[in-house]
């Protein structure tokens, strides 16, 4: 008999994430909140994990295993994934995270107690890959004001952890979305989008713990190329994300609910930002110009 549609999908993007992932499952499976599907999908990794993630699919129900032909980047496989899904409510796991058992409990609970609220997340413990305290402070992202533009406006401004991602999202809200854009920070831009269409709640205990370990994405920003290839997939390519998060902000304040006033003072807030951001814009503006004159300078094939 098949299983009624679940309340909540789960999905856990990894590539070659072998190490971790059988503990992040577990942690996920120990919720007291059990009303979930689980889907793993593999990003063609060439490690364990296809292994360890089908074995973990035949001891539970709830889990589905389903693996790319080629590595579609972190961000293609995080839309794929959500696009996958049906459910009423959606999250991401990163197959190097845990939580404590009733963190999608408290998550849920936060939505339901509050229907203007779009996202639910806990405060974060950050561990080392042994699972050690690290001394990481996060301010998190309590958006709970009910002006959707002053929502907006933390969002752009925003230079910290983007853990809130990670929490409880209402698929309804998330599909309104550009979803997650195809470069380095693009989890600010949608944060920015989920934040005109409702609140944030944080929780106040702290029942997730994020790994820093030197495969984690936090952990490669340094190696821009690497950090390319890693968000978007394999493949050539300039990269300038400070100015495509630049215009992923603007494009938000352009097509969002807004009145003008509101508009003028998120365009004021946004280039206060990139004047903050600056040495990152020029050098990203001189490497896209150096990138244009190879590009012209290469003999026709």
């Amino acid at each position: 008999m098949a299983r009624d549609r679940p309340r909540l999908a789960i999905a856990l993007p990894v590539y070659n994430g072998s190490r971790f992932l059988e503990q992040t499952v577990r942690s996920l499976l120990g919720q007291t909140f059990a009303d979930f599907e689980l889907i793993i999908g593999d990003n063609a990794s060439t490690d364990r994990t296809a292994e360890i993630a089908q074995g973990l699919a035949a001891s539970d129900e709830r889990i589905s295993y389903v693996r790319n032909e080629r590595n579609l980047g972190l961000v293609g496989n995080y839309n794929a994934l959500f696009q996958s899904t049906s459910a009423e409510l959606f999250k991401w796991a990163p197959a190097d995270d845990t939580y404590e058992p009733s963190y999608l409990e408290r998550c849920v609970a936060a939505l339901d107690a509050d229907p203007r609220a779009v996202l639910a997340y806990s405060r974060t413990r950050f561990v080392d890959e042994e699972g050690r305290p690290l001394e990481i402070t996060d301010p998190g992202w309590d958006l709970r004001s009910e002006r959707a533009w002053e929502r907006l406006l933390y969002a752009i401004q925003a230079s910290h952890w983007v853990n809130s991602i990670m929490g409880v999202i209402r698929r309804e809200a998330l599909a309104r979305t550009r979803l997650m854009p195809r470069y380095s920070g693009g989890d600010y831009v949608l944060l920015g989008e989920l934040s005109l269409l409702g609140t944030f709640i944080e929780a106040p205990e702290t029942l997730f713990l994020r790994r820093i370990h030197p495969e984690a994405s936090s952990q490669i920003c340094i190696d821009a190329e690497r950090l390319r290839q890693y968000v978007r997939g394999p493949g050539k390519g300039p990269s300038w994300p400070t100015w495509q998060r630049t215009f992923g902000h603007l494009a938000t304040i352009a097509t969002g609910p807004l009145g003008y006033g509101k508009r003028g003072r998120l365009l004021v807030g946004l280039a206060r930002s990139s004047v903050d951001r600056a040495p990152a814009l020029r050098q990203e503006l001189v490497g896209m110009m150096r990138w244009l004159l190879r590009r012209r300078s290469a003999p026709a094939a």
